[in-house]
């Protein structure tokens, strides 16, 4: 048994009254996190189906749902109906692409590895309550990516709108 001196085991015992006590004194503070950065009255959201310009059919269906599914939990909010809620998310989806990355293959054939799809977005987030653009964005770009040989677009779409999804998040928190 190594050699252990008083003044180390008194030090030892000394963290371990300390920490209890640290915590308790931190439990007492009023310090939080509300409405994910949001002023407190914002409550409630309601998001608004995005208006879609491009040809992709359905995209504004999918983008909707991957908000509403996530975006008020992610920000502390619950999901509220238009004429009631405290905020509002809307905009508009301005771009899609899928495009092809190649490499050169077998006597100089051409060959598709990955393809990347794009997805941008136009956004406001309005505090209804004030009549205040809270956090707007012009042009979020979401990515994703996936190989036409084991994959479908769908997941690189996903990827894209989760990517949106994140940015929206950070955007509304960014005023902390």
């Amino acid at each position: 048994m190594p050699f252990q001196t008083t003044s180390g085991i008194h030090a030892f015992h000394r963290r371990w009254v300390l920490l209890p006590l640290s915590l308790i004194a931190l439990g007492g503070c009023n310090y939080g996190f509300s409405g994910g950065g949001l002023d407190s009255n914002i409550r409630t959201i309601f998001i608004q189906p995005f208006e879609n310009t491009t040809s992709w059919f359905d995209l504004e269906a999918e983008l909707y749902e991957e908000l509403s599914r996530k975006l008020p939990g992610q920000l502390g909010l619950n999901l509220g109906s238009e004429d009631n809620a405290d905020a509002m998310l809307r905009g508009s989806i301005t771009r899609y692409d899928d495009a092809a990355r190649t490499q050169p293959g077998d006597a100089g054939a051409i060959q598709v590895v990955e393809h990347q799809v794009q997805i941008v977005v136009s956004v406001e987030l309005i505090d209804r309550r004030n009549n205040v653009i809270v956090w707007d964005a012009s042009s979020l770009t979401g990515r994703g990516e996936y190989r036409p040989d084991s994959q479908t677009d769908e997941v690189a779409r996903q990827e894209a709108l989760e990517s949106i999804l994140e940015q929206i998040v950070n955007g509304a928190q960014s005023r902390w």
